[in-house]
């Protein structure tokens, strides 16, 4: 995952919305989801609350931080 950049870790909602938002402008994220892959392997995850990881190809970085910051912009109105 040499070419993936960590763009966003926390809640499985907050992970599913801004990975729709980012496929709004044909941004493809991986989603990581801790929880499963600790079941999976037999452990239990110590924290629910930042247990998805949003990752997006390098390429696409700058254009994601531009919608992040637009939504930033919003969420504080």
């Amino acid at each position: 995952m040499s070419n993936y950049i960590q763009i966003f870790f926390g809640s499985e909602i907050d992970a599913i919305s801004l990975k729709s938002k980012l496929n709004d402008i044909n941004i493809y994220p991986i989603l990581k989801n801790e929880i499963n892959s600790a079941n999976l392997a037999g452990f239990g995850v110590p924290n629910y609350l930042y247990s998805h990881k949003l990752f997006i190809h390098k390429d696409q970085y700058n254009e994601a931080c531009l919608l992040i910051e637009e939504l930033k912009k919003t969420s504080n109105n």
